[in-house]
């Protein structure tokens, strides 16, 4: 089982949401296997009042540079999961300043993770100068941070199928979406034995990460992994609730949630659509909690009219369709988009008196 570390609330918290859609969101995050709530620490320290709402002070992990004013921000917020920033390449910080932070944490009882800012740009033997560290200071995860977007699912599963063999403690991987990749890197990660996952609803935030949905879904389907999303589930509507909470809409094009993702207009798709629906749809509408549109316009051919005809209760003379079919395109042309059921049971109206 994989478990997901959410990074729409810190953009959430970003935008100054209200405490009570902080709540709800925790709410809703939780129910779909989220474990962790990654927040920077100065987000949190101007958004502290949120660390009182029930349950939710257990699921932060705050995020801190390599600093000891850092740790101690931590500290007096009462922060115990704390994850320590870290270049392979740092500009100006020596190892043994990570050490004295972590030694920081560890002394007011708090679990370090080692958060590795640009791990893509690492070898996976560069990785061992960290394990005596690990070792002694008890770190609970290395957070695998592609922060540039360098990687693709090629390279995610190679450099992560290294370093899972080697590694001392957990992995954790989070990829950002500048290229559209994080989903995929994401499912790459997982598939090399990563345990943890970093995502936001939707790809939410400045970056992005894997989108939540995507990723659970892909699960579902191609890992054989049924938690977090059952069938009949309402992920398209949470998905939009939260984005609401950000200020944000669901695009109407967005995989899986997007209202629109299951709407067909073109004949040969819509024919096929009706004859065995896996061949355009591997994940079924009703799984996210949509459903199915078959639309009419200037796509369509004589199966989607016959159809769309029925599910409105009309029977089509035989000879007739081409006819009809005709005018639906033209007046689809003429609109610039499909037709309504209204404007359909029109023509057909008009079809039927002449």
């Amino acid at each position: 089982m994989v478990a997901l570390t959410d990074y729409t609330m810190e953009e959430a918290l970003r935008r100054n949401a209200a405490p009570a859609d902080i709540s709800r969101m925790s709410d809703i995050l939780l129910g779909y296997g989220v474990e962790t709530f990654e927040v920077g620490v100065r987000c949190l320290q101007a958004h502290k009042q949120v660390l009182a709402l029930p349950g939710f002070e257990g699921s932060i992990r705050c995020r801190i540079k390599p600093s000891l004013p850092e740790a101690a921000m931590a500290r007096k917020l009462g922060i115990r999961r704390v994850a320590v920033m870290w270049s392979v390449k740092p500009a100006g910080v020596q190892l043994h300043q990570l050490e004295a932070v972590l030694c920081a944490i560890c002394d007011y009882g708090g679990q370090p993770y080692l958060f590795v800012e640009d791990a893509s740009a690492a070898y996976y033997a560069e990785f061992e100068r960290y394990w005596r560290l690990i070792e002694r200071y008890g770190v609970e995860r290395i957070v695998y941070y592609d922060g540039k977007s360098v990687l693709d699912p090629f390279l995610v599963r190679r450099k992560l199928l290294e370093l899972v063999d080697t590694a001392l403690c957990p992995l954790e991987f989070c990829g950002t979406n500048v290229y559209g990749l994080a989903t995929a890197n994401t499912l790459a990660a997982i598939q090399a034995g990563v345990g943890y996952a970093g995502t936001s609803v939707c790809a939410a935030g400045t970056k992005g990460t894997g989108a939540m949905e995507e990723v659970l879904m892909a699960l579902r389907h191609l890992g054989n992994r049924t938690a977090g999303v059952s069938v009949g589930s309402s992920i398209a509507g949470d998905c939009e609730e939260v984005l609401s909470m950000l200020k944000l809409k669901v695009p109407e094009d967005k995989a899986l949630v997007g209202k629109k993702i299951f709407w067909h207009e073109s004949g040969i798709h819509v024919d096929g659509i009706l004859k065995h629906p896996g061949l355009y749809e591997v994940i079924r509408p009703e799984e996210v909690g949509l459903s199915r549109n078959l639309l009419v316009g200037k796509h369509s051919g004589t199966a989607s009219i016959r159809h769309k005809l029925r599910e409105l209760s009309l029977e089509l003379a035989p000879g007739r369709a081409g006819q009809l079919l005709e005018r639906v395109r033209e007046l689809a042309g003429l609109q610039k988009g499909p037709l309504s059921d209204a404007q359909l049971m029109d023509l057909y109206a008009r079809g039927e008196e002449s």
